[in-house]
């Protein structure tokens, strides 16, 4: 096939240029079929012929797949390892500085490979912002913006890992040869790293993409949910979506989700017993407290009613020893008006 093939010919019409397509589409078909005859997989054979596609479309030649073609069928599958953070955990105690970039910049951007190992040092964001800080990017495959964020765990790390880079390589995941490192590097690095932590893959492949498929999980276990998780990530949503999410609200959803994806938990200080010893006994004094002022209270209350009733009864005390003195008082006085008059009085 020239390139003269995949472009409108002088003098060719719309209706001959637009035959000409077809004629393609079903050469691709065929292809698709012959894939499968060959014992590819149905996901597979989608691949393989997607790049000729992608060949014409670069090529503005307007080949278009009918509804219904098996050439764009795909399966769920379960041959990726279903990664989690605990895995990336365990690989990261058996990494290096450079390694441990890798593991933390994935697990924050949830990106594509192809997008991943082709980042350059120009693009890193300022390291001196509050974390975790904008790291916005235009994805190669589907030409979205992936508005991501790095933690402040890959911030602390990208400081130590910068002064170390060659200063003639432009990108971030250098190689030896002057480039960046290839996806294959990277897929055999995780690999490596799943074999020492040992924990067991079944069968199934450790790949970069795992990364993504966890990042987009922990977006539904978090709560942000699943378009938030692929705003963040680069992978396409609706327009409408796109709106709603301004970078304030994405940076929130993102601490959100950190808090199911962070790889290095924080360390309690040394004297971490002291300090929740004293803590703990700081706890039993206000309990001990709070029942010493409600007992106070309730004396307190105790003794204002017996006080009052003290008075009460003071008061009624008084009143009964005046009554009994007006009552002597009145009984001399009656005794002395009636007493009987003497033989010198009668006289």
């Amino acid at each position: 096939m020239r390139k003269g093939d995949l472009t409108q010919k002088a003098g060719e019409n719309l209706i001959d240029y637009r035959n000409r397509a077809a004629r393609f589409q079903k050469e691709i078909e065929k292809f698709h079929s012959y894939l499968l005859d060959q014992g590819y997989t149905i996901n597979t054979a989608r691949n393989m012929t997607l790049g000729i596609r992608q060949l014409f479309r670069y090529y503005q030649m307007p080949t278009r797949i009918r509804t219904g073609s098996r050439v764009n069928k795909t399966v769920k599958t379960s041959k990726n390892f279903p990664l989690r953070i605990e895995h990336v955990r365990e690989m990261f105690k058996f990494s290096d500085l450079k390694t441990k970039v890798i593991l933390s910049t994935a697990v924050d951007l949830g990106l594509r490979i192809g997008d991943f190992i082709e980042i350059k040092k120009a693009s890193v964001p300022s390291l001196e912002d509050e974390p975790p800080v904008a790291f916005v990017i235009m994805t190669d495959k589907e030409k979205v913006i992936a508005d991501g964020f790095l933690s402040n765990e890959t911030v602390q790390l990208l400081k130590l890992y910068l002064p170390t880079l060659q200063k003639e390589n432009p990108y971030l995941f250098q190689s030896n040869g002057g480039s960046h490192v290839s996806d294959e590097w990277i897929n055999r690095l995780l690999r490596t790293l799943s074999e020492k932590a040992r924990f067991p893959l079944n069968g199934k492949s450790l790949t970069f993409h795992c990364f993504r498929k966890m990042f987009l999980s922990a977006s539904i276990d978090s709560g942000i949910g699943l378009t938030a998780g692929k705003k963040l990530c680069g992978k396409a949503i609706p327009q409408s979506d796109d709106t709603y999410l301004t970078t304030v609200k994405l940076r929130e959803k993102f601490i959100q989700l950190k808090r199911f994806l962070t790889i290095q938990k924080p360390r309690k200080p040394a004297n971490h017993e002291q300090i929740e010893a004293l803590e703990n006994a700081v706890l039993k004094l206000q309990k001990d407290l709070t029942q010493q002022r409600l007992i106070t209270d309730t004396i307190t209350k105790e003794n204002l009613r017996i006080e009052k009733k003290l008075k009460f009864l003071r008061s009624q005390e008084y009143m009964d020893e005046l009554v009994e003195t007006i009552m002597k008082k009145a009984l001399e006085l009656s005794n002395e008006t009636i007493k009987p008059f003497s033989a010198e009085e009668k006289s």
